[in-house]
């Protein structure tokens, strides 16, 4: 009786970190390559890599329908870890809607339900630990 118990609760915990694991990859954008300490930057190695390009381009044609809309070059970023951050600074800001941030052109993109200053877009980045630079509409 306590054996099968056992098992059941192995089987649930199993379960439910798989969950955790797709949660995080599709909505996140964090790919399970990155560990928590630090990035093994596995450069576009990961079997994750294709799901977050894809996520990035199905959020772009998103914020792309909006009527306000910026693209926010950010020095700094390395890994999907560090697209998560930036995308949830960023999504913190009242008034940003969405945002997507891309390792490969180096910027991030927001749909904004309201005009917000460039000034506190790029204050949300740097104080994700990035550098925030050029703003385009």
């Amino acid at each position: 009786m306590a054996a099968t118990i056992v098992l059941g609760l192995l089987i649930a915990a199993a379960f439910v970190f798989g969950l955790r694991t797709a949660y995080r990859a599709f909505f996140k954008g964090e790919a399970a390559c990155c560990s928590e300490d630090g990035c093994s930057s596995c450069s576009g190695g990961c079997n994750k890599q294709k799901l977050l390009d894809d996520g990035y381009r199905a959020r772009v044609e998103k914020i792309e329908r909006f009527p306000i809309h910026r693209t926010i070059d950010v020095d700094g970023m390395t890994c999907e870890k560090c697209i998560y951050k930036v995308v949830r600074a960023l999504e913190k800001v009242d008034g940003v809607t969405i945002a997507a941030a891309s390792l490969e052109k180096f910027s991030a993109k927001v749909g904004l339900s309201k005009d917000v200053s460039d000034d506190v877009l790029r204050e949300a980045i740097n104080k994700a630990g990035y550098t925030a630079g050029a703003i385009t509409a």
